[in-house]
């Protein structure tokens, strides 16, 4: 068996770099898309919507721009992972692989990007979910154990990453409140 890797307080200090950043490309790509398109855009911490009616063609586009942004960003940062051995690309793809997931759970109860799609394309409201979430995942299972991981880093990371995820939704809602 390897040795885990040793992680410092410099990891977890730029998880929250990277769960900002994950945040503002995510809701950004789908304020450009939307903006592209010639719609007025709303951009908040956790949400971009159109300040009118969108047509149908549209509203997939400009759904579809925020889980594509975050799969190419997990995806380029397993890349990074592969060829530099990237801690630092593993906080922004543990993250990317986080947001999905919760926003995949949220869906229970309010639809989330890739289940808006998946329904208005006749695909049910996982597939896409399942889809994104399993990509990520795997990549972020196959990054730990290229950088030898443990699970108690992991563990640390997915409460760091938490508090993160949950101190954006929390702010993005006092501000529109």
């Amino acid at each position: 068996m390897r040795n885990t890797r040793r992680v410092g307080a410099g990891f977890y200090l730029l998880l929250v770099g990277a769960v900002l950043a994950t945040y503002l490309l995510h809701e950004g790509a789908h304020w450009l898309a939307g903006t592209l398109l010639g719609h007025q855009m709303t951009f908040n911490l956790n949400s971009v919507s159109p300040t009118g009616p969108v047509p149908m063609q549209d509203f997939l586009i400009f759904a579809a721009a925020g889980p594509i942004v975050t799969l190419i960003q997990g995806v380029i940062a397993f890349v990074l992972i592969l060829r530099r051995d990237s801690l630092a690309a593993y906080a922004f793809l543990f993250f990317a692989a986080l947001m999905r997931v919760t926003a995949a759970g949220i869906s229970l109860f309010n639809p989330n990007d890739e289940a808006k799609i998946s329904l208005e394309l006749g695909m049910g409201p996982w597939t896409l979910p399942v889809l994104v979430c399993g990509v990520l995942v795997g990549l972020t299972v196959l990054a730990s154990r290229r950088l030898r991981i443990g699970w108690k880093t992991n563990l640390l990371t997915y409460l760091v990453c938490t508090v993160g995820l949950s101190a954006v939704v929390g702010l993005d809602m006092l501000l529109k409140g």
